[in-house]
Parts: structure tokens; sequence; C-alpha cells
């Protein structure tokens, strides 16, 4: 199953794909493990759950592979599959360090409110 990390603007783990509550965990492993495992339809879907889960909404999210402009709202989207364990406080700036040395940098997801 494939585990990606989202980070807010402010360079702060947001999400974790391997922490995501349960309402949420059924939807991620039919996405990841049923559909093709592809980082530019995952993100989004990541995304998408992750704000569903603190009750956000968004019209639209959208991928692409490097940062979109400066003033976008969004999430920077690590593939995490080698990190083994998901950091205990996500607020804590060492979860951060360990996600940016330890996964690789796959995009950034655009949210259009």
């Amino acid at each position: 199953m494939a585990r990606l990390v989202l980070l807010d603007k402010k360079n702060r783990v947001c999400g974790d794909t391997a922490a995501f509550s349960p309402r949420c965990s059924y939807a991620w492993a039919y996405a990841s493990t049923c559909c093709k495992p592809d980082i530019k339809g995952l993100a989004p879907i990541a995304a998408r759950l992750l704000d569903e889960s603190l009750g956000k909404t968004c019209r639209a999210y959208k991928f692409s592979t490097f940062e979109s402009n400066g003033g976008s709202d969004g999430y920077f989207v690590f593939d995490c599959d080698c990190y083994q364990a998901a950091p205990a406080d996500l607020g804590d700036p060492a979860a951060t360090a360990a996600v940016m040395m330890s996964c690789l940098y796959v995009g950034y997801v655009r949210r259009d409110h």
C-alpha cells in the first residue's frame, strides 16, 4: 500500500496516510491498492481525505510535480514507503526533518476553494 505524507506551506507535517482516521482508512486502502498506484492520482485523494478528516472542504485538488505559485493553498507531497514509523507528533519540527530527509518529494497538491 502506498504511503504519502503531506506537509503544509509552513513545512509542518499535516497528515500521514498511514495514520488516517478509521473513517478515511477504507477509502485510502481501496484507492492505494485497487487503483493504479500512481502518485499523480493518489496525492489528490490523500489531500481530500486529510481535509475531510479535519472538517475542511475544497472544490478541487490538482497535483503537479513542482510547487505551484507561492500564493496557492495546498500540500507538499512526500512518498514515504521507505520511512518505517509514523512520526509520533505530527506538529513536531523533528517529524518534518525526518520526512524531508527519509522520504522522496514527489510534488504538490493545490487546493482550490
